[in-house]
């Protein structure tokens, strides 16, 4: 035996209104997407009209503004620089005294060999080379001290 199902007219036709409500929600929503996307597209071309950025004087006297920055620090640390080799140059013994001191050596070298062959006036030079050499490293002392920031 075959049964058929009864099915309700009513249920077709609220079925119907359904649709018909869904499609109607679609195209308002259709309809409100297209406004939000127009209204989006006209305030970004607004605010690109009126975004601009600094102005190109701005930018100039910005320029110019590094640019002096640039050269006080170049100079401040060049002068410093310049200011510490001179103070080293300063401190450091100039040619003759290096000269006067390795004579002084080379004379205290032969009294030392002279001393060990047993000569009386060879000790005399070497204690008075002693004290030259005691004397000049004061001086160079004194110097250092003086040249020391």
């Amino acid at each position: 035996m075959v049964t058929s199902e009864v099915v309700d007219p009513a249920w077709a036709e609220r079925l119907e209104d359904q649709v018909r409500s869904l499609k109607g929600l679609a195209a308002l929503a259709t309809v409100l997407a297209l406004a939000g996307l127009g209204l989006s597209l006209y305030l970004l071309l607004l605010r690109d009209e009126g975004d601009r950025g600094a102005s190109p004087e701005r930018v100039a006297r910005l320029d110019d503004r590094v640019d002096r920055l640039e050269g006080r620090v170049g100079r401040a640390s060049d002068e410093t620089e310049v200011t510490r080799l001179e103070d080293q140059l300063a401190a450091k013994a100039d040619t003759q005294s290096v000269q006067d001191l390795s004579e002084e050596v080379q004379l205290l070298q032969a009294s030392l060999d002279d001393v060990s062959s047993g000569d009386d006036s060879a000790v005399d030079a070497v204690v008075q080379l002693d004290e030259r050499v005691d004397a000049l490293a004061q001086q160079v002392e004194d110097l250092s001290s003086q040249s020391a920031p």
